[in-house]
């Protein structure tokens, strides 16, 4: 038997008891995948980050995320979570002020990853794989029955695609998006047939006017009936919003544009749960296109624990 630490953060917030709760499991060397579901099924969040040494020369350490259910190959709010957990500690360098970049090996390849610890608190940047959208003429009737809406309530000057793992939806009104009761089983087989681990919807009807979208995660799937503030469908969301609503519907969007050429978009999401949470969106566009995503955040550690294994 041995003792393991644990964090428990919430992502995308600075305000405890907000935003996107997970578990971080500060040192995981040793820990059969078995133990780890076991871990995180007992935490109970929709994610919990698993942090290891590297088995690749190129990467600067290994994160495994896992939910109460199955292990999966991307998670932006943990990342964000993890980081934040090891940089509060000063582990892997970070005892300063100042920028710290990471070459993170994970089964979704190595993305890079960039703190930034200042007295006022710690950001972090996670850079995700572009995705390559497909888009269908219609909205798969299933799909939509299984999240309670009807066509009317899609804004039609956007499509439903189907991006890497995650299916876009885009709602005409927020509180259509608001009013969406998944049944969870008819979903759960939706996402099966599609071959994807959930369903983002979203509407660019927006809470704060500086905000570019307002989003719901779907994951039931993955064990994740609705996740609060979901970091890896808020980046491809940009992606989406940008290439569809941006370009091809002309639709004006909220947005900065930062000093090194990059535009930023906030996405919103959490409020509809009593979670808000907000999510910084970075794309580097080169000839119109989507070349680079990245999202960043803060975090805040509400205690930390351990668990016997």
């Amino acid at each position: 038997m041995r003792r393991v630490s644990v964090k428990h953060v919430n992502a995308f917030t600075t305000t405890p008891y907000s935003g996107n709760p997970a578990g971080v499991v500060i040192d995981a060397r040793g820990l059969s995948d078995a133990k780890m579901q076991l871990i995180a099924r007992e935490l109970a969040m929709s994610e919990t980050a698993f942090i290891l040494p590297p088995t690749l020369k190129a990467a600067d350490l290994q994160i495994r995320w896992f939910t109460p259910t199955v292990e999966v190959p991307l998670c932006g709010h943990a990342t964000i979570a993890a980081f934040h957990a090891l940089a509060e500690d000063g582990m892997h360098g970070m005892r300063q002020h100042g920028r710290h970049r990471f070459a993170l090996q994970t089964k979704s390849g190595i993305l890079q990853i960039l703190v930034d610890k200042k007295s006022a608190g710690v950001s972090v940047e996670f850079h995700l794989p572009v995705p390559a959208f497909s888009a269908g003429r219609k909205a798969s009737p299933r799909l939509l029955k299984s999240l309670g809406l009807q066509r009317r309530d899609l804004d039609a000057r956007m499509p439903v695609v189907k991006g890497s793992n995650i299916a876009f939806v885009p709602v005409k009104k927020r509180t259509a998006l608001w009013g969406i009761e998944p049944d969870m089983n008819a979903l759960t087989g939706v996402s099966k047939t599609m071959g994807i681990i959930g369903v983002c919807a979203v509407t660019l009807q927006t809470i704060e006017p500086s905000s570019a979208f307002h989003s719901r995660f779907f994951a039931p799937a993955a064990g994740v009936p609705e996740d609060p503030v979901t970091g890896s469908a808020n980046g491809p969301l940009g992606a989406y919003c940008f290439q569809y609503a941006m370009r091809s519907a002309g639709i004006p969007l909220p947005s900065l544009r930062l000093e090194d050429g990059r535009l930023e978009f906030i996405g919103e999401q959490g409020d509809r749960l009593s979670r808000r949470g907000r999510v910084k969106v970075r794309l580097e566009i080169k000839k119109g296109r989507v070349k680079d995503i990245s999202i960043a955040g803060e975090a805040v550690t509400l205690f930390r624990t351990s668990l016997t294994v």
